[in-house]
């Protein structure tokens, strides 16, 4: 009887391990469904009490060209994206301010086309009220994707009250005028289309913006003279987040690979300081000391081609026109908006790899060493064509 008893713990075991799995499953499906519910009322509550008492400005003709963009809680890439649209208003004597909080903040501080740059953060939201409640009549222009970082927008225009809102979404009533996208399905820059169609400014295209002080220019490039007088390949192995991760054996194959053309090519491993430092160097592979985005944007910009995961060195390829190759996981934004169709690189120089897996990390890499495999030799015959 105690042996039979031993025969089926095994498949006991299985059965309560699938059924934890499950549960923590269904928990993980439970909270996410909460908060996303959570913050739904709270917008719309914030909404609500900012739309109280506004004189709604929708169809009149705005006597301002005073424009303030907030980017608060968004990243590099996205800075990345916006740079050109800024230009392009400025170029169609619009006079934009950016808010930006520390992540994007240094960005924005080396463009000269700015009418002004205000850092927001926790400790300065009273200082910062002030400063805009004293500005000139401006128009707030709330440009991205509604998360959870538009609690905070949303409170800023509830307590500065700007001469008039535009969004991109008719769900919250703190929009005065709701720009009509016209292709939400495709890349992110028909968006900005649409704003410029919204404002008035015939635009048909615009560029990337990547503004590169001299001095982190300087710096990469005498790292690039140090290392290697080859052409450079950057490999960026780890994105923002897990998902977008390279895993170490994928990482030691791609790296390894590089020996077959180490004739003509040296790679330069790209990244956070603290996710790269166990990778070793070798012959042909070397690792960027230089901690600053900079320096790896002036290091892509010396590259030949660059191979990532990371869409915000996607998008400083997109700005330099650089040969690249870019992995995106299977991501659906907001069904059927596709990530790889609405962040993609969008440029023809870019190589996009789809994966159905939803990990980097959980792909084949021998597929990817192909596509590595047919960029390289076609710089390789370019090289040898202008040698001889």
């Amino acid at each position: 009887m105690k042996l039979a008893q031993n025969k089926l713990t095994p498949k006991i075991f299985l059965r309560e391990s699938f059924m934890i799995r499950w549960i923590k499953k269904a928990n993980r499906s439970k909270n996410y469904y909460l908060k996303r519910t959570k913050l739904k009322l709270k917008l719309r509550l914030l909404s609500s009490i900012a739309a109280q008492g506004r004189t709604s400005q929708t169809g009149r003709e705005s006597e301002t060209k005073n424009l303030v963009i907030p980017f608060i809680g968004k990243g590099i890439g996205d800075a990345i994206v916006i740079g050109g649209v800024i230009e392009t208003l400025v170029r169609n004597n619009f006079k934009v301010s950016v808010i930006a909080d520390k992540r994007t903040h240094f960005l924005f501080k080396e463009w000269d086309n700015l009418e002004a740059l205000y850092f927001y953060d926790n400790k300065n939201k009273k200082a910062l009220l002030r400063t805009l409640k004293d500005l000139p009549s401006f128009v707030f222009v709330d440009s991205h994707e509604v998360t959870h970082s538009n609690v905070d927008t949303f409170n800023l225009i509830r307590q500065v009250k700007p001469h008039k809102t535009i969004g991109f979404t008719s769900k919250y009533r703190i929009y005065d005028e709701v720009v009509n996208i016209s292709r939400p399905l495709e890349h992110i820059s028909t968006r900005y289309l649409d704003l410029f169609e919204h404002l008035g400014v015939a635009a048909t295209d615009y560029d990337y913006t990547v503004i590169i002080p001299d001095e982190d220019a300087k710096v990469a490039q005498e790292f690039i003279e140090k290392t290697t007088h080859k052409k450079i390949i950057s490999f960026i192995p780890y994105g923002s987040v897990s998902e977008r991760f390279f895993s170490d054996e994928q990482i030691a194959a791609i790296t390894r690979h590089m020996a077959k053309y180490d004739d003509l090519f040296h790679m330069v491993i790209l990244g956070e300081q603290h996710k790269i430092k166990s990778i070793s160097d070798s012959k042909n592979v070397t690792k960027n000391t230089l901690p600053s985005f900079f320096s790896a944007a002036q290091i892509i910009k010396e590259s030949a081609l660059v191979i990532s995961p990371d869409t915000s060195f996607v998008h400083v390829c997109r700005a330099f026109e650089k040969k690249l190759i870019c992995l995106y996981p299977y991501k659906i934004l907001v069904a059927p908006a596709d990530n790889a169709d609405i962040w993609g690189p969008n440029y023809p120089s870019a190589v996009q790899i789809r994966l159905k897996e939803r990990r980097v990390m959980d792909a084949e890499v021998q597929p990817i060493l192909q596509v590595i495999d047919e960029q390289i030799k076609s710089i390789a015959k370019s090289v040898l064509q202008d040698k001889y």
